[in-house]
């Protein structure tokens, strides 16, 4: 349809160019033609349509952006606090102040104890030297198991010796010299004196303070054999 209606116009322009042919300078006239309405619609939706298209082509599609809710955050569980179930007695126990006032008391029951027996401990005189000799207090008294190892010839019932030591720390005694003896020539004063690294006996006191160093005289009754 569209050719023929371009044709029908070429043919209306030669027409009229020809019937001017002979007229000179005349510059012919201006000519209109109608378009059927349906035809001019269509071109015009035609012309829409590709400028449409032109301007998609050249404007970007746009991306949309979808936006996103963050998850809601985990919950942490807290942790619950332990305790230590005690009783009434292992509380007090575990009373620091307690431990302490009770230790004060069992040192001061300890200082009693060495204060009475340095109390009882009298000077004998005549030790090693012309060294003053005090009466010696056991801290801990020998057992047969240690002193039976040194008496070659065992020990009669009523038999007992004496031997003279110099006190040194923590209860311990040195330097043991033989003094005496019953039954006389029995070595027992010479086993006596050979198992003394074993002895442990209260330092003499004077005035309440320990006298490390002085010598004491150790006295052991044997009331058995050995």
């Amino acid at each position: 349809m569209s050719a023929l209606l371009l044709l029908l116009v070429v043919a209306v322009l030669l027409t009229l160019g020809l019937a001017g042919g002979g007229k000179g300078r005349d510059l012919g006239h201006l000519v209109a033609v109608d378009m059927p309405s349906g035809e001019k619609g269509e071109t015009q939706a035609k012309a829409a349509k590709a400028q449409t298209v032109q301007k998609s082509a050249a404007t970007p599609t746009e991306a949309k952006v979808q936006s996103e809710t963050p998850p809601d955050p985990v919950p942490v569980p807290v942790p619950t606090a332990s305790y230590i179930k005690l009783s009434r007695e292992e509380f007090a126990a575990s009373d620091i102040a307690a431990i302490g006032r009770r230790r004060a008391a069992e040192a001061g029951a300890q200082a009693a104890a060495a204060g009475s027996a340095g109390a009882n401990t009298s000077s004998t005189g005549g030790g090693p030297g012309g060294a003053r000799l005090y009466n010696a207090q056991w801290y801990r008294e020998p057992r047969d198991a240690e002193l039976r190892p040194f008496l070659e010839r065992g020990a009669p019932p009523g038999a007992w010796a004496i031997i003279a030591c110099q006190t040194v720390e923590h209860y311990h005694v040195e330097n043991c010299q033989e003094m005496e003896e019953y039954p006389q020539g029995s070595g027992l004063a010479r086993g006596l004196r050979r198992a003394s690294w074993q002895f442990l006996v209260w330092p003499p006191r004077i005035d309440g303070k320990p006298q490390v160093g002085t010598w004491v005289r150790i006295r052991f009754d044997f009331t058995k054999e050995g």
